[in-house]
């Protein structure tokens, strides 16, 4: 179905007054355009999992739409496999509301004039909040025009599954999809549907991921799209776009930096480079003093404000992770550290989970002696997920909602074991350094929290300066 279809089934159609008149089939098939900036923004499918060379439905698109403009980019913040143009938003695994976590970055620095959206597999695969999955979907998609109102947004239905309960999900959530694009077209926004419905179950290659054959098809399904959007004067040469909010900063600071399993923190210095030189605590000046190590790791090729410490496996010594700024995290096991035993290569320690990275943090919640993978909201709140060995090696278990929040804004939280039982605790560090306090007895919905007040007054020292 293309989008002028979408438009004749749930909503009047658009006069010609409103800038979008009914394109005839000949301009629809001859379009042609300056400039055309796509951004192919969804989840693995639009990453292209299962398909040969893993460019999905993006390689067959690029081709049927490279002869219609003078000037054809995919944008994105990711690339991968071999393509003319090797960009996009695809993003394993992520869900609806991941996508509407990092929209606002992406679009100004990409700065395409359609969007192409197919996402929600996941949060019905994981049978996730589905009832509210259109409003959801709804809410990414005004998002996207606040931002951007000249924007061409096409949305298109979800491919199938081989899985019975995952395609009734699917089917209940792409009845509801045309409805959410006639109630934005009807305000003036060129928001259209595409129908995937074409695509069948003897195209896919796993329960849910498209083969070759099934992304020709959304190829298809797609430039239709882009054609008829064209054909209607949709497609403006370039959009305004609002810039986004301001990239945050990760408060420094790290959790139990112990480089050597003795109990005690250690001192380290992370260069711009990445490598790190510690020194081994005896107990601290005039208490035993420093030993000094030298260099802790010589660096992994990415810079320093991306290296975190936190202990992954349970043996009482930190391991090196690069977090990127999608919220994968890379690790390197710490066997002693370079010179002295050296590091084991993890690979990837988590994927994405829709949330930046400037908002992940890694904190022992349960007691296990693993980190967890904590995402940490502007307002406080803190979601979680359990470290069961980490992304091949046991995975992973959401916990969900781990604080509740406390009034305060994120970036005055921190995660510290304040009474010795093992789990982290939640803090706010206030500007004058004072500390509060909420002991952890499982975290909301898993034995809740006790909160105990200030557990330090401040020294005199801003809390800028202040590390738990």
């Amino acid at each position: 179905m293309t989008v002028t279809q979408a438009a004749a089934v749930d909503a009047p159609q658009p006069s010609a007054s409103a800038g979008r008149s009914v394109a005839s089939a000949a301009a629809a098939k001859n379009w042609k355009l300056p400039r055309l900036a796509v951004m192919p923004l969804g989840d693995s499918i639009t990453h292209g999992a299962g398909s040969s060379n893993e460019s999905g439905y993006r390689g067959e698109l690029w081709n049927r739409l490279a002869s219609h403009t003078d000037h054809l980019d995919f944008v994105g913040s990711k690339r991968n496999r071999k393509l003319p143009d090797l960009d996009h938003e695809g993003h394993w695994g992520w869900r609806i509301e991941g996508l509407s976590n990092n929209i606002d970055r992406w679009l100004p620095a990409a700065q395409p004039n359609v969007v192409l959206l197919h996402i929600g597999t996941n949060d019905l695969n994981d049978n996730y909040q589905v009832d509210t999955a259109p409003r959801r979907l709804g809410a990414l998609i005004d998002k996207i025009t606040s931002a951007a109102p000249g924007m061409t947004v096409l949305v298109s239905s979800l491919v199938p599954s081989a899985t019975a309960e995952t395609q009734g999900r699917i089917e209940q959530f792409n009845a509801a999809i045309p409805r959410l694009v006639s109630e934005r077209r009807a305000k003036g926004l060129h928001v259209g549907f595409v129908d995937m419905g074409e695509v069948t179950t003897q195209d896919l290659d796993d329960d849910v991921h498209p083969k070759d054959s099934g992304y020709v098809k959304m190829a298809e399904a797609f430039s239709n799209g882009i054609a008829r959007a064209a054909a209607d004067g949709w497609i403006r040469q370039s959009v305004d776009i609002k810039s986004g909010p301001p990239i945050r900063k990760s408060p420094p600071g790290d959790y139990r930096v112990d480089i050597n399993g003795d109990g005690a923190a250690d001192y380290l210095v992370v260069h711009e480079n990445g490598s790190v030189k510690a020194w081994i605590n005896k107990g601290g000046d005039g208490r035993g003093g420093w030993e000094g190590f030298g260099t802790f790791a010589t660096g992994v090729g990415e810079p320093g404000d991306k290296v975190r410490f936190a202990d992954i496996n349970a043996d009482g010594k930190a391991d090196y992770l690069t977090l990127q700024d999608d919220g994968v995290v890379r690790a390197w096991i710490n066997n002693g550290g370079t010179g002295h035993g050296g590091w084991h290569e993890q690979g990837a320690f988590a994927l994405a989970i829709g949330e930046p990275g400037d908002r992940v943090r890694f904190a022992d919640i349960n007691g296990d002696g693993k980190a967890d993978y904590l995402a940490l909201q502007d307002d406080g709140v803190v979601k979680a997920w359990i470290n069961n060995g980490g992304t091949g090696h046991g995975g992973w278990e959401e916990f969900g909602t781990f604080a509740t929040g406390v009034g305060e804004p994120g970036d005055k939280v921190r995660f510290a074991d304040i009474n010795a039982d093992g789990k982290a605790d939640y803090l706010t560090l206030q500007d004058n350094g004072a500390v509060k306090a909420w002991i952890n007895n499982g975290g909301t919905g898993h034995g809740g929290w006790l909160g105990i007040g200030n557990i330090a007054t401040g020294i005199g020292e801003p809390g800028s300066k202040v590390r738990i």
